[in-house]
């Protein structure tokens, strides 16, 4: 009984050699798994409009704070410029008119996270793992083909709304007399850093979906991460001493967000350092995931 056991493993993967078994056939079979879904279209299509929605009440929300400032600027007898305007904004005030294109991304990774958790939980609910790994025994490249897929959808698709959102924010803010274009410094760094952060999210909701095997679970853990930590590390800093001040930058969500901003700002980590930090925290929960795919039971 137990050599027939034991032998059962490197027949299947003799088996799946012999039938040419490649990386692209396990990333052709995750993406029809993934796209023939209407659920996934449908959710993709939601992350795009509510993506583009908010960050389009964002604008305007801006809009009315720097229209605000030019009535006030005239009361008192002087014309405002584009200039004077967009100076009361200093960098990090988080009304920085170059970062506009991803002024929606928070709706974006709650969609997108919670997508990336069911790609691989659902699986274990409906049982549908067993067959993929029965069809891949090695078990690493089909969590990396998840993982390379919703990794690239997810830039995709943040990077498109993070255009379109623009777009819109160029007539808006044309009537104060402020142009925006492709030049205006950090506008392309941000559309395209947007893309990388929400693709990290979608690799912690992967590795969270593989480690919990429970939707609901997994999910509440990526809002709780991303949505309730951050309030939680800002209460920190009503603790007495200086550490507790800079607690609130290392957590996920808070290093990503640096990691979208220009520039260097006194008493922050630079963007550079925001990038590291949250690669360290996908890291951190992507490579225990597939540790724990390849030894336990599915």
């Amino acid at each position: 009984m137990s050599t027939s056991t034991d032998t059962t493993a490197p027949q299947t993967r003799a088996a799946a050699a012999r039938h040419g078994l490649t990386f692209g056939g396990v990333l052709r079979s995750e993406w029809i798994k993934l796209w023939t879904l209407m659920s996934t279209r449908i959710l993709l299509l939601l992350t795009l409009l509510a993506t583009v929605g908010v960050g389009t009440l964002t604008i305007l929300v801006r809009f009315s704070i720097l229209d605000q400032m030019a009535k006030s600027a005239r009361e008192q007898g002087l014309e405002p410029s584009s200039g004077m305007l967009t100076e009361s904004m200093p960098a990090g005030s988080g009304l920085d008119l170059y970062n506009l294109p991803n002024a929606g991304l928070q709706i974006g990774i709650l969609i997108i996270g919670a997508l990336a958790v069911l790609f691989m939980s659902s699986e274990y609910a409906t049982g549908m793992i067993r067959s993929t790994m029965s069809a891949v025994p090695r078990r690493t490249p089909a969590f990396l083909a998840k993982a390379i897929i919703l990794a690239v959808i997810s830039y995709v698709i943040t990077t498109v709304a993070g255009v379109a959102t623009f777009f819109i924010a160029q007539p808006v803010f044309r009537g104060l007399g402020i142009d925006l274009d492709w030049s205006t410094e950090g506008v392309l760094y941000s559309v395209f850093t947007g893309g990388l952060y929400v693709a990290g999210v979608a690799l912690i909701g992967l590795s969270l979906g593989t480690l919990l095997r429970n939707s609901a679970g997994a999910i509440t853990v990526l809002v709780g991460i991303f949505f309730v930590l951050p309030i939680a590390s800002s209460a920190a800093t009503l603790i007495p001493g200086d550490f507790w001040k800079y607690v609130p930058q290392y957590i996920p969500s808070e290093a990503g967000g640096r990691f979208l901003s220009i520039g260097h700002i006194d008493a922050f980590i630079d963007p550079w350092q925001g990038g590291l930090i949250f690669l360290g925290y996908v890291l951190l929960f992507f490579i225990p995931a597939l540790l724990v795919l390849k030894k336990r039971d599915v």
